[in-house]
């Protein structure tokens, strides 16, 4: 041990002075730093953790006050109701009187006037959101809602004996009558979350427009006739503005929400009175923890959890640790600088002026001065420091350009389309809002033209999304690249939509002409890989200021617009009116009325057209045709409505609902003796593509007692063209389930050879389009023939759709049909018709 210690020493004396300098400059900074750092690092967070738990569980009591202090306040806005003399005689009034076919609307409306009068004083005085009245049958009499432009006063009128609902804003001296509305902000029958039997009222927690409200319930009691008179509800309503007000009072930041995320460790808010009931998690940036209160969801007391989230801001801990680092550092470089002005008058000419070089260096550096300086000129170690700062020096330069360059292109993508680099719809919309501000100052006009590419979904369908994505880069590029679009704003909004700003039009001239020459520029293919692509394009036109005055109205206004040529047929323009503004109502209207009917399926109604075997003359299956006629519509033509349930997915609960109860008449025309073997049910491609087909047939299986080979389902050829795993895979399953498939309208959509063999399909239904024109059409009758011998060749059985008279019925048996449909032999009859046709039908012998 001492040869050793020896040794060291005697290596230690041969180490030049600078060397030993350097050696114990560097083990006071480490020694330093390593024990000052840890401990005020440690001690400060520490700290800092304790008076974020703190401030964190005075905000969560903060929560818990407010939330106390609400519902006393709830609790006594509703009670004056008890003492209320006039009041309660109203009420009572109202009770005796309110006969809904012989109702004095002289007495009562006025009534409810009254009450309403006094519900709005008492709502506002407790600066509440909502209070409601209902009557003895439970049924609403009139509510308060506040709204942001103020308290608006509502109650229900019988006059007509329907209900009618009057309405006026505080600050209005009359009331409104309109149409009783599909929805209210409270319920129409009074909804019981409590026991009825208690007389002292009851406080409940919902989740409004996901936010927490508090509700104040109390019912009072007739006690000479043991019933109730009448309920009142008031509502508190903890909204955004409340959440924010307290963040920013406490200087913390608090969230809420019906999510889960942390829900392990969130504990009751009403049982957090101190530091140890708080579980505490700490981030990156933010300390934060969660706590919860129970909500009512639904009646007999449901519950459900609503979180509070409250974090605290670390970045003061951040910036007092970095300050004392700082502070670390600069002792170190004070203790380092004592030693080096002790050593100075020593070494002054082997150290010092060396040393001040180097932090010549080190200034240049920290002011971002990154050119090469001049090297110390020693001979030794701090001629190598003295280099390798140059390169550090160089190092951050380098990564300092990287990151200026970084930014502007993270800048760049932030308001580009990364696709095609095209403004998207962030800029588009910034740059608009600067147009609207330009126009309006200017008093002139501007124009957005809305284009959407036509068919582009087969693209991607057929190429693939890599040549859909060419595609849409060479549409970008011949836009912004032609000269008369050159120094108009062009963006992507996405998927195939592109707007176009035009600026200080002159009239509808000038921008009908920038649509024509916009529609010019499709007229030559692109050019994507080795693909000659052709495409056309819709484009809707909305102006400002006629058409609309700001952003969202305009491109709201163009983008109907361009549906509306879409329906003209594509490959055109079309400027926004009040008629299409019309258009888009009705459509409104029968997407509202279809999911009316949907809901109770009270208003379709099924209908059956026999399918007749050539072979045996018999009716052998049938197929399930829906119909709907609506009590707002009348009757709605198929192709309109069902494309309608397509658009708007209802074509699945609908679907669902014709399946089942296809399956439950053609079980019951088996019981009274029907000879039809199979009943056939059309499956829309949404219904493949977005719902569980197979389930749904499963349990139409399940409840009707129906067998699998009993039932052939028909898929349209167009939705199976994008062989989407997921139909594919579900036309596997029926087929495994021995259930049949079939191709409707066979010959109409993506007909091919390798798409017959990949789908497990059992028959083709020649499209009636091509029995038309049968046998006079020679065009016709090759494609029925090709049709048959390919059906052949996969052994395919074949049913000809929409036969009329005897002759195609004679031509179709000489190729070969199996099977016809059509309104030669029967229409689509009811079940009753369909029971009697098919029981008694057998097919005469053709000449």
């Amino acid at each position: 041990m001492a040869k050793q210690y020896f040794f060291f020493l005697q290596k230690f004396r041969e180490v030049n002075l600078s060397s030993k300098l350097s050696l114990l400059v560097i083990i006071g900074v480490f020694a330093s730093v390593s024990v000052l750092g840890c401990y005020f690092d440690s001690f400060l967070q520490e700290t800092f953790l304790e008076e974020a738990k703190n401030r964190i569980l005075y905000g969560f009591q903060r929560l818990s006050t407010d939330l106390g202090t609400t519902t006393e306040e709830l609790k006594e806005g509703v009670f004056f109701v008890q003492t209320d003399e006039n009041f309660l005689a109203s009420v009572e009034l109202i009770n005796n009187y309110q006969e809904k076919t012989q109702y004095n609307a002289i007495l009562l409306d006025e009534e409810k006037k009254i009450i309403v009068q006094q519900l709005l004083n008492r709502v506002k005085l407790s600066l509440n959101h909502f209070i409601a009245l209902y009557d003895n049958h439970e049924e609403l009499i009139a509510f308060i809602e506040h709204r942001p432009d103020g308290y608006h006063l509502h109650f229900i009128s019988y006059e007509t004996g329907n209900k009618i609902l009057y309405s006026r804003h505080e600050n209005d001296p009359h009331f409104t009558r309109s149409p009783f509305p599909k929805s209210l902000p409270v319920t129409f029958r009074h909804q019981v979350y409590y026991s009825k039997e208690a007389k002292h009222g009851a406080i409940t927690y919902h989740i409004y427009k996901g936010k927490v409200l508090v509700t104040s319930h109390l019912s009072i009691f007739d006690d000479e006739q043991g019933s109730i008179l009448m309920h009142i509800e008031m509502s508190h309503l903890f909204d955004d503005e409340y959440f924010k007000k307290i963040s920013d009072d406490l200087g913390l930041i608090v969230r809420y929400s019906a999510e889960e995320k942390n829900a392990s460790h969130a504990h009751l808010l009403t049982t957090i009175h101190d530091v140890s009931d708080l579980h505490v998690q700490q981030g990156e940036r933010a300390y934060f923890s969660t706590a919860r209160i129970n909500i009512t969801s639904g009646e007999s007391y449901n519950t459900a959890s609503f979180y509070y989230h409250i974090a605290l801001n670390k970045e003061k801990l951040l910036t007092t640790l970095a300050k004392n680092r700082r502070q670390l550092l600069l002792i170190i470089i004070v203790v380092t600088l004592v030693v080096l002005i002790t050593l100075r008058v020593i070494f002054f000419k082997t150290l010092i002026s060396p040393l001040d070089l180097l932090m010549e260096q080190i200034h240049k550096i920290e002011k971002q001065h990154y050119e090469p300086s001049a090297l110390v000129r020693t001979g030794d170690e701090l001629e190598e420091i003295s280099k390798n700062i140059n390169q550090l020096a160089g190092a951050v330069q380098d990564r300092e350009r990287a990151l200026l360059a970084s930014q502007k292109q993270l800048e760049f993508l932030s308001l580009h389309d990364p696709l095609t680099a095209l403004p998207n719809r962030r800029l588009f919309n910034k740059r608009l809002q600067q147009a609207i501000r330009r126009a309006r100052r200017n008093c002139s006009q501007l124009a957005i033209l809305f284009l959407d590419l036509d068919e582009f979904k087969q693209v991607n369908d057929s190429l693939g999304h890599n040549i859909g994505d060419q595609l849409l880069i060479e549409i970008a590029l011949r836009m912004t690249e032609t000269r008369e679009f050159e120094p108009l704003i062009t963006a992507r909004l996405g998927g195939d939509e592109f707007t176009i700003l035009i600026e200080e039009s002159s009239g509808k001239s000038d921008i009908a002409a920038a649509a024509e020459q916009l529609l010019k520029l499709f007229r030559t293919p692109f050019t994507c890989s080795e693909y000659e692509l052709s495409t056309t394009a819709s484009i809707g036109i909305a102006v400002f200021p006629d058409d609309g005055e700001d952003i969202v109205t305009l491109i709201k206004h163009a983008d109907m617009a361009m549906y509306q040529a879409k329906e003209t047929g594509r490959n055109n323009y079309s400027f926004f009116s009040a008629m299409l503004a019309a258009d888009v109502k009705n459509r409104i209207d029968r997407v509202n009325a279809l999911k009316q009917a949907v809901h109770n399926f009270d208003e379709f109604h099924l209908l059956y057209q026999p399918k007749v075997c050539l072979r045996t003359g018999k009716v052998e299956s049938m197929e399930a045709l829906v119909r709907w006629q609506s009590p707002l519509l009348g009757f709605v033509m198929p192709d309109q409505f069902i494309r309608l349930a397509e658009e708007t997915n209802l074509i699945i609960p609908l679907g669902e609902w014709i399946i089942e109860r296809a399956f439950h008449d053609f079980m019951r025309f088996q019981q009274q003796g029907s000879p039809a073997k199979k009943i056939c049910v059309n499956i829309s491609g949404v219904q493949l593509l977005q719902s569980d087909i197979v389930s749904t047939v499963q349990r139409a299986i399940t409840r009707t007692g129906i067998r699998p080979e009993q039932i052939e389902l028909e898929i349209t050829e167009g939705s199976l063209a994008t062989k989407e795993i997921k139909a594919l895979q579900a036309l596997a399953c029926f087929r495994e389930m021995r259930i049949d498939l079939a191709i409707d309208d066979f010959g109409t959509g993506y007909s091919s050879m390798s798409y017959l063999q990949q789908l497990p399909v059992t028959r083709l239904k020649i499209d009636k389009s091509f029995i038309d024109n049968l046998p006079d059409s020679t065009e016709s009758g090759a494609i029925v023939q090709a049709i048959i011998a390919l059906a052949r060749t996969f052994h395919l059985h074949i049913t000809a759709e929409g036969v009329e008279t005897a002759e195609q019925l004679n031509f179709l048996k000489k190729l070969g049909c199996d099977e016809i449909q059509g309104y030669f032999y029967a229409k689509p009859l009811s079940d009753k018709e369909f029971l009697t046709f098919s029981s008694t039908f057998t097919a005469p012998a053709l000449p």
